[in-house]
């Protein structure tokens, strides 16, 4: 079993690009009541995720809640890149289950970096439940 019985294609996920605004990145969040969303390049290679955690910290480090000002940063200034990486279209199941037991979100990309889509932790748990035997509990 590879990976790709579980990804969401890049074609059916929402995301943000880098150069995107706060307030762009928020909205779109806000509207598709997401807690983090894919950050892209230009050329769509994956950048990070950016998280109602960085959207929080950029607005306490401005001391307000103003969305003028959130106009004037990126989000590609404000993500941590190393908080969710990605995992490759090459990776074993083991690969996955150790991403999605810390993430519920997982970004799959190819060989050169570019995003392909995006694992949900929802999706594994409901496969692995087909197959619970809660008569062979340990």
């Amino acid at each position: 079993m590879n990976i790709f019985r579980f990804i969401i294609p890049k074609s059916l996920v929402e995301y943000v690009t880098a150069d995107s605004t706060v307030r762009q990145g928020f909205e779109k969040m806000r509207f598709h009541r997401y807690v983090a969303i894919p950050v892209l390049d230009g050329d769509g290679k994956y950048v990070g995720m950016l998280r109602n955690d960085d959207i929080l910290q950029y607005f306490l480090s401005v001391e307000s809640f103003n969305m003028k000002s959130a106009e004037k940063t990126t989000v590609g200034q404000i993500i941590d890149p190393s908080y969710s990486r990605p995992l490759y279209h090459t990776s074993t199941m083991d690969e996955l289950f150790e991403l999605v037991k810390e993430h519920n979100s997982v970004p799959v990309v190819d060989d050169r970096g570019c995003f392909i889509g995006i694992v949900l932790r929802r999706d594994v748990m409901n496969f692995l439940l087909k197959y619970y035997d809660p008569e062979k509990r340990i």
